[in-house]
Parts: C-alpha cells; structure tokens; sequence
C-alpha cells in the first residue's frame, strides 16, 4: 500500500523481517517531513474522531542533522498520539539547515481521537539517510512494533 497524490507518492512500505518500515518522498524537506508524518498515522490507524475541536501545537527541535530532525518530529507525534489521543492533519516547517545545529519549527493542527489500532514503540534511525533521487527527495524510516 501506498500514499500517492497525483503522479508522486507520498509513502510506501517496504519489506522488513521484524518491525514497519516505509519509503518516504517529498520535494522538499518540509514535504518529506509532512509525507513522513502520514506514514506514521497510516501505520497507527487512529480511530474515532472525538469531537469537532481543534487542537493546535508549536514544537521547536534541534540537532546536529537533518535525520535526526526527522525521527525526534516523529518520535513527538508518537507520543502525542499515543499519550493525549490527538493527531494533526496541517503542519507549517520551518527549517533551516544552515548553519552547524539544525533547527524545525514547526506549527500543527490537529483534533482528538478515540484510540490506535496498531502501537508503535519507537521510531528508528536504522536505515535513515534523506537524500536526493530523481529530483525528489527520500529516506527510509524503520518503525520498532
């Protein structure tokens, strides 16, 4: 299964012996950010929308890479997930890779939800490498079950 909209996708699994793993795409890190966030709420399975109310947060990250960025955004919205029952569905970045210490900010939006049907333990940074392929850039991100 995939998550595609037009012509590129968003998303695919892959093939892993123990854990989840998927291939992200996106033209830009913000997009590879946003596509990777996705992937882990198709993973989770959120279900039960509990009211009409709308949350939102602003989380700031930094590190000494652009992976790094990638698994604690990730690792966040886990816990966000599975702590509060709330994911988002709009996210503004801002991130800036220039200097030595990488920073995200980064604005959500999102609304409550009854449960998961699937757990994730963590995200990993197995396998991670976000580089550039055809114009778009991917990474893969290994989800520990």
């Amino acid at each position: 299964m995939s998550q595609s909209s037009g012509k590129q996708k968003k998303f695919e699994y892959l093939e892993h012996p123990a854990d989840i793993a998927i291939r992200v795409y996106g033209r830009n890190l913000e997009e590879l950010f946003e596509n990777a966030a996705l992937g882990l709420y198709d993973i989770l399975s959120p279900y039960g929308k509990t009211d009409g109310s709308e949350y939102q947060r602003n989380n700031t990250f930094y590190s000494d890479s652009k992976e790094e960025l990638l698994v604690c955004f990730l690792n966040e919205l886990l816990f966000i997930a599975l702590r509060e029952h709330l994911i988002f569905y709009k996210f503004l970045f801002n991130i800036d890779c220039s200097e030595k210490e990488k920073k995200l900010v980064c604005d959500m939006m999102g609304h409550k939800i009854e449960g998961v049907e699937r757990e994730v333990k963590a995200v990993t940074y197995h396998r991670m490498k976000i580089r550039k392929v055809n114009n778009l850039l991917q990474t893969e991100v290994i989800f520990d079950i």
